[in-house]
């Protein structure tokens, strides 16, 4: 990284004359070969540093007790919602870890914003022009690289995470209760055409979404970020995970009314990871 960072500083301080020279009329071809060489330097000079870190020596010795397998839970929040996951890996060796980990994510459409009817003194709030609330039901398979051990004193160590997987979007229309067109007060899914905001009472109870489910979409998913793994004993997890995720259901999901179906779901996560580790000793 670190010879990744002075070749860019020292292409910015070239003259740019001398720049323009390198960059004289070259036939397409050989554009493409110097674009192509110059993307794989970059690529090695940044993957390989990371294939060779190793673990401080300081108390080497006390870390190595290898862990074979590790469970932990974890609750999340993101920019789109939260949700809680289950993850059970195992270790081959001292730097690697290998996970299955299922996951269940609510998924909040950025102008879902809850409002509540003055009109009615037993109104309860609702989210105007929400279609639908959507779940997302994650099952895959992961890997961590560990960049950095603790010391035996303690500390922070450090990991990589990449895993990917497959989705299921699970769909709960939305029920409101409204005033219909005798004045009497009725449960009915909301559609935009038809209901006023001024008929609507509130949003209906949970169980009436429930009971209305749509089938599964099916879709995948991908996430990475890194883990900073701070608990006092070896045996236990304690650790903070950041990182972003992405999904994508077909078909698309309209989760709001006059606006399109998003293609995809891309969130910033944070979550807290609580768990156990199964030493080879054991």
């Amino acid at each position: 990284m670190l010879l990744t960072v002075i070749i860019l500083i020292m292409w910015k301080l070239l003259p740019k004359a001398i720049r323009f020279n390198l960059s004289l009329r070259l036939s397409d071809e050989d554009k493409f070969l110097r674009q192509s060489r110059l993307l794989l330097l970059m690529v090695f000079l940044c993957v390989v540093p990371l294939i060779q870190l190793r673990a401080q020596n300081v108390g080497d010795s006390v870390q190595q007790q290898v862990t074979v397998k590790e469970w932990n839970v974890n609750l999340e929040i993101n920019t789109s919602g939260g949700g809680a996951w289950f993850q059970h890996g195992w270790t081959p060796d001292y730097y690697n870890k290998h996970f299955i980990e299922v996951g269940l994510v609510y998924n909040k459409h950025p102008k879902a914003v809850r409002v509540r009817n003055t009109y009615y003194n037993n109104g309860t709030s609702f989210c105007y022009g929400k279609l639908c609330d959507l779940f997302l039901l994650r099952l895959g398979y992961g890997y961590q690289r560990t960049l950095h051990h603790k010391p035996y004193w303690g500390g922070v160590s450090i990991r990589y995470t990449l895993s990917a997987g497959v989705s299921l979007g699970i769909v709960f229309p939305t029920y409101l209760r409204v005033y219909d067109q005798y004045g009497a007060v009725s449960v009915e899914k909301y559609d935009p055409d038809k209901h006023d905001p001024t008929d609507i009472i509130g949003h209906a109870p949970f169980w009436t979404n429930l009971s209305h489910i749509s089938y599964p979409r099916p879709g995948f998913y991908g996430k990475t970020g890194f883990v900073f793994d701070f608990s006092k004993q070896n045996k236990s997890i304690h650790a903070l995970e950041i990182g972003v995720c992405v999904d994508m259901i077909f078909p698309f999901v309209q989760q709001m009314a006059f606006n399109k179906a998003k293609p995809c779901y891309f969130a910033f996560y944070l979550s807290y990871d609580v768990g156990q580790k199964k030493t080879v000793y054991e």
